[in-house]
C-alpha cells in the first residue's frame, strides 16, 4: 500500500532535517549567550533570546505534529528571511561596522536549506532568489549611499563579495540537489506502486495469487508459534452463467461485490485474496471451527448481496486446517478437495477436511 505523505520516507527525512536545523540554531544561540554575553549589545542579546524561544517552540511543534511540517517550515523560512535581510541592513546601513558583517552572517544561508526542505524546486528557486535579490539590494544601497565613508565601503567590499558568491553557490547547489532528490523519491514511489500492483488484483483490489502464496508460506512457518491456521477456498457457483447471460461487465461487478462482501466477514488476523477467476482464498487465523464460522457468514452475506437480475449468486467453500507436516501445496490440495466435495453436494454449501 502506498504510504500517505505524512508517513513517507521523504517526509520523514525532511522533518528530521528541519528538526536538526532548529535544534542546531537553538544550541548555538544558547552557547553564545553563555560564553559571550558581555561583548554583545542589548539588541543582539534580545535577538538571541528570541531565536532560542522561536526554535524551541517550532521544534516542539514539529516534534509533536509531524504532519505540520509545511506550516512549521514556512514559519521558520519567513522569519529567517526577514531576519537575514534585517540583520545585513542593520550592519551595513546602521552600525556600519568596519570589522566585519557580524556572526549572524554565517547563518543567513540556513533559509535556503529550510526552503529546500519545504518547497518544490521551482518555488524554492524563486524564494531563494528573492532573498538573494533583497540582500543584493541592501548591498547596493550601502555601496551607493553618499554618507557612508569610502574607507568603510572598502573594508566591507571583500566580505560582501564573498557573501554574495557563497549565497549564489549554495542556491545553485541546493537547487540541483533538490531536483535530484525529487527524482529519486519519484523513482522510489513508482517502484513501490509497481510492486504494490504486482501483489494486487486490479479488478477487485484484493491481494492476488502471488501475495496469497507468500502469506501462506510465511504463515505455515510461523503456525507452531502463532497458533492454528486454516484455509477457506471458495468460488462463485455457476459464474459462467452470469457472464453468458448478462455479459462480462456484470460478471466483473459480481466479482467486485464479492470482494467487498468477503472483506466484511473476516475476523481479526484473517486475510483474503483473489486466487484466480471466480476463486477466492481466505487465510483464517484460527482452527477449522473458526474457518467454518467465516464460511457460514460469507454464504449468508452473499445471499443478501446485490445480484444480477434473475441470476442469484452463491458460493461453495472448501475448508482445511493446517497440520504441522503441511506444505502450502498439501494444505491447498486438501482445501481444493473439500471445495469439490461442496460442489458435488449441490453447491451453496461448505465442506471441511481436517
Amino acid at each position: 500500500m502506498i504510504r500517505p505523505p505524512s508517513t513517507s520516507p521523504d517526509h520523514a527525512y525532511r522533518r528530521s532535517a528541519l528538526l536538526v536545523l532548529l535544534v542546531g540554531g537553538l544550541v548555538t544561540s544558547l552557547i553564545t549567550l553563555v560564553l559571550q554575553p558581555r561583548i554583545m549589545t542589548s539588541l543582539e542579546l534580545a535577538t538571541l533570546l528570541l531565536i532560542v524561544v522561536k526554535n524551541a517552540g517550532l521544534g516542539l511543534w514539529l516534534w509533536w505534529r509531524p504532519a505540520d511540517l509545511m506550516r512549521v517550515g514556512l514559519t521558520e523560512l519567513t522569519l529567517h528571511i526577514g531576519g537575514a535581510v534585517f540583520r545585513l541592513a542593520q550592519v551595513l546601513l546602521v552600525d556600519q561596522e568596519a570589522s566585519g558583517l557580524g556572526g549572524y552572517s554565517y547563518w543567513m544561508v540556513l533559509s535556503y536549506l529550510v526552503a529546500s526542505l519545504v518547497l518544490r524546486p521551482r518555488p524554492f528557486l524563486l524564494v531563494s532568489l528573492g532573498q538573494y535579490a533583497a540582500l543584493l539590494a541592501v548591498g547596493a544601497v550601502f555601496w551607493l549611499a553618499p554618507d557612508i565613508a569610502p574607507a568603510t565601503k572598502a573594508a566591507q567590499a571583500n566580505l560582501l563579495l564573498q557573501l554574495y558568491l557563497l549565497h549564489g553557490t549554495v542556491i545553485a547547489f541546493l537547487y540541483l540537489q533538490h531536483q535530484l532528490r525529487r527524482q529519486y523519491v519519484q523513482t522510489l514511489l513508482r517502484a513501490e506502486r509497481e510492486a504494490n500492483l504486482a501483489q494486487v488484483d486490479v479488478l477487485t483490489g484484493l491481494p492476488n495469487r502471488r501475495q496469497l502464496q507468500a502469506w501462506l508460506t510465511t504463515d505455515l512457518d510461523r503456525a507452531a508459534d502463532d497458533g492454528p491456521l486454516s484455509l477457506v477456498l471458495f468460488d462463485l457457483d455457476h459464474f459462467k452463467q452470469v457472464n453468458d447471460t448478462h455479459g462480462h461487465d456484470i460478471g466483473d461487478r459480481v466479482l467486485q461485490e464479492t470482494a467487498q462482501a468477503v472483506s466484511h466477514v473476516l475476523g481479526q488476523g484473517d486475510r483474503v485474496g483473489r486466487w484466480g477467476g471466480e476463486e477466492f482464498l481466505i487465510l483464517v487465523a484460527g482452527d477449522q471451527v473458526a474457518a467454518q464460522d467465516v464460511a457460514s457468514r460469507l454464504r449468508r452475506d452473499m445471499r443478501s448481496m446485490w445480484q444480477p437480475a434473475s441470476c442469484a449468486v452463491t458460493v461453495s467453500c472448501g475448508i482445511a486446517q493446517a497440520r504441522h507436516t503441511d506444505t502450502p501445496e498439501t494444505l491447498l490440495r486438501r482445501a481444493d478437495t473439500a471445495l469439490y466435495q461442496a460442489k458435488a453436494a449441490g453447491r451453496d454449501t461448505a465442506r471441511a477436511i481436517g
